[in-house]
């Protein structure tokens, strides 16, 4: 399904934060490079005019050196600083083509590339030494632990649930005469077929869905529990009278399940 799709996704994506600075860098030269090219196409006749550069010309030195950022400045400016000799290096090495000048640049995309593995390797020695930031212990980002954390997902979800089915009934207002509504009654139909909840569906336009004979038709419930959009999913305490919205418009089985969990843990992320 999708969303299980979706989880699985995530779950192969999340050993890589790690490595995403040396790729960073590597991207940024990229688009550098690709955003300098010059066309020749027609309408640019003044650079078609400017004289030829010679040989001496093109390769001649930079008079820019490497910057050499002072110990009193802050580690963002000297980043920053780099930053701009990279880019003047990689300018220069397009626009004035030779062996010097495309050392020079790539001297300094080298070093980008060795201090984003060293902040790599630092990482990974930290992690060791202090395993309660090690993301992996909570979230494996290996392939096969897939099925086993996918599998306590679900267990958490029917927990939830579980739990808000013991306190809470849950109601569905829809509107017979809406195709999208319609879709949703089959959805929740199945859903509390599947965990055994106590559902009341309500219908606010007066047709009733025969896939849920039962459906009461609306005689202001809608309107005392504050529901002014439909379709909608509403969890009713009923000796408090207390409401909580479980979800508005379409939804599939999966994304009802996570949602329940959702409205227990009151949103707390789970990654």
């Amino acid at each position: 399904m999708k969303t299980r799709g979706g989880a699985n996704f995530n779950l192969m994506v999340r050993g890589l934060a790690n490595r995403r600075a040396a790729a960073g860098l590597s991207l940024m030269v990229l688009v550098m490079m690709g955003g300098t090219s010059v066309s020749r196409a027609a309408g640019w006749q003044w650079y078609d005019a400017e004289p030829k550069m010679t040989d001496e010309g093109r390769r001649k030195k930079p008079t820019s050196e490497k910057p050499a950022p002072s110990e009193q400045q802050g580690a963002l400016q000297k980043l920053e600083i780099l930053r701009q000799a990279l880019k003047a290096s990689l300018a220069e090495a397009i626009l004035y083509p030779g062996t010097e000048n495309f050392i020079k640049y790539f001297e300094l995309q080298n070093y980008f590339t060795q201090q984003a593995g060293l902040f790599e390797r630092s990482a990974q020695r930290a992690f060791l030494e202090h395993p309660e930031l090690d993301y992996n212990l909570k979230h494996s980002h290996y392939n096969g632990t897939v099925k086993s954390q996918l599998a306590a997902d679900f267990a958490a979800q029917r927990d939830a649930i579980s739990r808000l089915a013991q306190r809470y009934g849950v109601m569905l207002f829809y509107r017979g005469a809406e195709p999208i509504d319609g879709q949703l009654v089959g959805v929740v139909k199945g859903f509390r077929d599947s965990y055994g909840l106590s559902v009341v569906p309500v219908t606010v336009d007066g047709v009733v869905n025969p896939a849920m004979p039962e459906t009461r038709r609306d005689a202001g419930q809608a309107q005392r529990l504050g529901v002014t959009h439909f379709p909608a999913l509403m969890l009713v305490d009923p000796r408090s009278g207390a409401v909580k919205p479980l979800a508005y418009g379409f939804i599939s089985q999966d994304d009802l399940a996570k949602q329940f969990r959702d409205v227990l843990t009151d949103f707390k992320p789970n990654y």
